[in-house]
């Protein structure tokens, strides 16, 4: 319970400091990205697929693959916020078109992450949660600097990111009233995210600087999320 907290604070501080005293210097946040997307693809690899495979057996792919469609269509609205792209919205309509699509995407990753608040039959959510609050924290940032460029009033966009930091507390406890009774639901809904997870950090890996290449201080991050995803 204590990373999952401490990891929505966190998250929701960044995006605060971005809305009133951005920094000028942003290039660490792709190194960031870079770390945390290959420390989920680590633990998605070495402590998630085998155990969601053993608890749905062959179900576990068909899972995947609507995870995996779900956040190729959600991208499609929300523009790659995921992975750090902020692309100025041409419109407040689509500006707001997009931020649903990431609240819903925050909703079905915080699902599984009900585990970290109540009692659970899963029993890596450390390194889960972990994992996700590590990419929860730059996609605040992603977030707020599309408002800032976007001209959205700094309170609004102070509301509109509590509320997207809100839709992961909301899958949690959905998960939990609805689905914590039932082995076959909690693994499912995590076969959904693992599967959204997959496509968001591959392409994390590939996208996470301004020219699409592998420096070394990106291999040198990438190298260290999968090391402490290794040892986690």
């Amino acid at each position: 319970m204590t990373t999952y907290i401490l990891g929505l604070l966190i998250s929701f501080l960044a995006g605060v400091w971005f809305i009133y005293r951005p920094p000028s210097n942003r290039s660490w946040i792709f190194l960031f990205l870079a770390a945390g997307g290959a420390y989920l693809m680590t633990i998605l690899f070495t402590h998630i697929l085998p155990e969601l495979f053993e608890v749905l057996d062959h179900r576990a792919g068909y899972v995947l693959l609507i995870g995996f469609l779900i956040q190729i269509f959600l991208e499609n609205f929300s523009k790659g916020i995921e992975h750090g792209h902020a692309h100025g919205s041409a419109s407040k309509a689509a500006l707001y078109i997009s931020f649903a699509a990431l609240c819903l995407h925050a909703l079905i990753e915080g699902m599984p992450l009900a585990s970290a608040l109540f009692s659970s039959m899963i029993q890596y959510d450390q390194e889960l949660t972990i994992g996700i609050m590590l990419h929860k924290i730059p996609v605040a940032i992603t977030l707020v600097t599309l408002l800032n460029k976007s001209k959205v009033n700094k309170r609004v966009s102070t509301g509109l990111l509590f509320a997207f930091i809100a839709c992961t507390v909301i899958g949690s406890v959905l998960q939990h009233y609805f689905g914590s009774d039932s082995e076959v639901f909690m693994f499912t809904s995590l076969g959904l995210t693992v599967g959204i997870l997959l496509h968001v950090s591959t392409t994390i890996l590939f996208e996470s600087s301004d020219h699409h290449k592998l420096t070394p201080k990106r291999v040198a991050v990438i190298a260290v999320g999968v090391a402490l995803g290794l040892i986690s």
